[in-house]
């Protein structure tokens, strides 16, 4: 038996361990009686932010404590102490006596000390945690609006044909319910209809083998023809553990596709459309002291599945051939998948480029620039942007927001849709060509028969006044504008079939005189003042002169509407200007001439269309939208180019240039 000095001395010694334990533990461990804090360890005055305890010792815990949660941590101080009801973990807000502001854990336990009921609390901090989990949440927020922002049905399966996951599209296209744990669904109850897996499945095949398939089929069930990746999914251990499957509705492709083949490769359709998912990540870290180790790892693991799942959804995006491009408020290039790369060069860093400065080569966004409009309306906006290299975009604007509803970025998926435009275009100029062909060679059957009769009449009359000795100068002229009514006829006829005639060399002031010959009445009828300067030299132009006579007739028809248009009476400046010049180009001779006329012009956004075969600025009945496309072909075929210039309201300037040579009058 210890007497009392030595049970006094043996307490006394067991007392000073405890407490250079307390003061050797790295974690903030004190004492507070009375709500007085009565002792703290060095870790705690280092977590306060005091040089030693002795600041800190004397003051209330709860005075450095977040201000709402002072009140509810007094209270289960209380509740510790004269209850003895647990004080779970809790986390809140330490207040430093440098003004800092620490995410702390606080765990607290009732003791006596010195005969009075007293509380010893230890405080954590996880201010690292705190902020690791708001990134992880927020990276996970961001990327699950991507994936369900792609229009592509994309489906994770495990390896027994199980949907554990499905995009918005799927869900929708495939009427797939809500997948989860506890209700899993087959893959081919949804894609075929079936009760198990089709025979020659290329998605069987690649669970089997791992290596990706792409391929198309009609798929009865969905009463639609799709193209279908199938891309094998890897554990960390490249253990094969399921397939990524993306399907797109390609129905409208392939009706293309055949009519492509029926109007000699008419048209091409789309391709192929969006993207991706990723599977929820991350464990929330809890525990008490024992478990925070265990807490620690659980987060590194997430952190690395999170890298794994990053992969694979940058993977998925780069096998997407359209371009795909993250966008900041200042349509700044914020991530650009492979497609984009590579249209806009590899060797350029895309990240911080201004996006209209790659495609179009502008120096402020585009005119009706759908990225701009879904920042400020919040919803997918669509638009087609043409390029400075002529090329014809499709681009898709997608936002994607925050917690509180506001845009913070725009994902852009453009497509290059110029070869289809002009498939279409060509498409329907070769069915209006082989329209008008029909109709010009009923018109030529018609129209030939009686002009031959009045040209014959018109000899017969000529015959008559040779013998009379009489002026048969109108019966000349019947016959000089019979025969170019029978040549307009030949040339509708040679708008919808090539006819190889030799060109003969024309002197451009005879083509003038017999064009003005035939207009100047009616230009003077209008009340319009020509202005015609021809050059004093000689020049012969390799022509069909009664196609370009059509060709100056159908331009000065349009001048005088426009100019009719604009000034109903008389006007002064109600002028039609016609210049001719040689110039040079490419080292060759040419000759310029330019019709001008001060009308009402053309609108900037349609003079790119004022070419096309049946497309017409004027009222029905009125115009028939052919005249600029014959005309425009015409001269091509020489070997010219025909321009036009115009400002809605202003002026119209119908530019022609074609080859020529400089002759003396024979």
């Amino acid at each position: 038996m210890l007497n009392k000095s030595e049970t006094s001395s043996l307490l006394q010694q067991k007392n000073d361990q405890y407490r250079q334990l307390l003061e050797l533990s790295p974690v903030a461990i004190g004492a507070q009686v009375d709500e007085e804090i009565v002792f703290l360890n060095s870790a705690g005055a280092t977590l306060f932010g005091a040089a030693n305890s002795e600041l800190i010792i004397g003051k209330s815990l709860t005075d450095f404590l977040q201000i709402d949660h002072q009140g509810l941590v007094k209270k289960h101080f209380c509740n510790l102490i004269e209850k003895g009801i647990e004080f779970r973990p809790f986390e809140t807000k330490l207040s430093c006596i440098d003004g800092t502001a620490l995410d702390v854990e606080l765990m607290a336990t009732q003791f006596i000390y010195r005969k009075k009921p007293a509380i010893q609390f230890t405080l954590y901090n996880i201010t690292i945690r705190k902020r690791l989990e708001a990134e992880l949440f927020q990276s996970k927020h961001d990327w699950e609006n991507t994936f369900h922002a792609i229009t592509d049905i994309i489906t994770l399966h495990d390896k027994d044909f199980n949907i554990i996951y499905a995009n918005k599209a799927a869900q929708q296209m495939l009427n797939i319910p809500l997948v989860g744990t506890n209700n899993m669904e087959k893959c081919f109850k949804y894609y075929h209809g079936t009760p198990c897996p089709p025979e020659g499945c290329p998605s069987c095949n690649c669970l089997k083998t791992g290596i990706p398939a792409t391929f198309e089929i009609f798929e009865p069930h969905l009463n639609m023809y799709v193209e279908i990746r199938a891309m094998p999914r890897f554990d960390k251990n490249n253990q094969l553990i399921g397939l990524i499957h993306i399907a797109r509705d390609i129905t409208k492709r392939k009706e293309a596709e055949e009519d492509i083949t029926k109007t000699k490769n008419e048209l091409e359709m789309r391709v192929e459309e969006r993207t991706a998912k990723l599977k929820e990540i991350n464990e929330q870290l809890k525990g008490e002291i024992t478990e925070r180790k265990i807490a620690v790892k659980a987060l590194q693991k997430s952190e690395y599945k999170y890298r794994n799942l990053s992969q694979e959804f940058n993977t998925l995006l780069n096998c997407i051939p359209d371009n795909l491009v993250l966008l900041s408020s200042d349509l700044k290039i914020m991530w650009a998948n492979k497609a984009a790369a590579f249209t806009f060069g590899e060797e350029i860093d895309l990240a911080g480029q201004y996006c209209y400065s790659l495609c179009c080569k502008n120096i402020s966004p585009c005119e009706n620039c759908p990225t701009q409009k879904s920042f400020q309306s919040g919803i997918e906006e669509t638009s087609e942007i043409s390029t400075p290299e002529g090329k014809i975009w499709d681009v898709r604007a997608f936002p994607i927001k925050d917690d509180s509803g506001k845009v913070k970025n725009v994902i852009e998926l453009s497509r290059d849709i110029t070869e289809k435009i002009n498939l279409q275009a060509g498409a329907m100029r070769s069915k209006h060509l082989a329209s008008l062909g029909e109709l010009a060679a009923g018109v030529a059957h018609e129209i030939n028969n009686p002009v031959n009769n009045i040209i014959n009449y018109a000899q017969l009359l000529i015959d008559e006044f040779e013998k009379e000795n009489r002026d048969d100068d109108i019966a000349q002229r019947i016959i000089k504008d019979g025969d170019r009514i029978a040549t307009i006829v030949r040339s509708l006829l040679s708008f919808a079939r090539i006819r190889k005639e030799e060109k003969n060399y024309i002197y451009i002031h005879e083509i003038f005189s017999d064009t003005l010959s035939l207009t100047s009445a009616q230009i003077r009828k209008d009340g319009i003042h020509l202005k015609v300067n021809i050059p004093s030299k000689f020049i012969k132009v390799p022509v069909h002169p009664q196609q370009i006579q059509q060709v100056f007739l159908n331009i000065i028809s349009n001048s005088r509407y426009a100019l009719n248009q604009k000034y109903p009476g008389t006007n002064e400046n109600k002028i039609l200007e016609i210049t001719c010049e040689q110039i040079t180009v490419n080292n060759s001779s040419h000759v310029r001439i330019v019709f001008h006329d001060r009308g009402v012009g053309i609108p900037s956004n349609i003079i790119d269309k004022v070419i096309n075969p049946f497309f017409s600025t004027k009222p029905n009945r009125i115009g028939t939208g052919l005249g600029l496309s014959i005309s425009h072909g015409i001269i091509a075929e020489h070997g010219g180019k025909l321009i036009i210039n115009s400002i809605e309201g202003e002026y119209t300037k119908t530019i022609i240039d074609l080859p020529s040579e400089m002759k003396e009058p024979e």
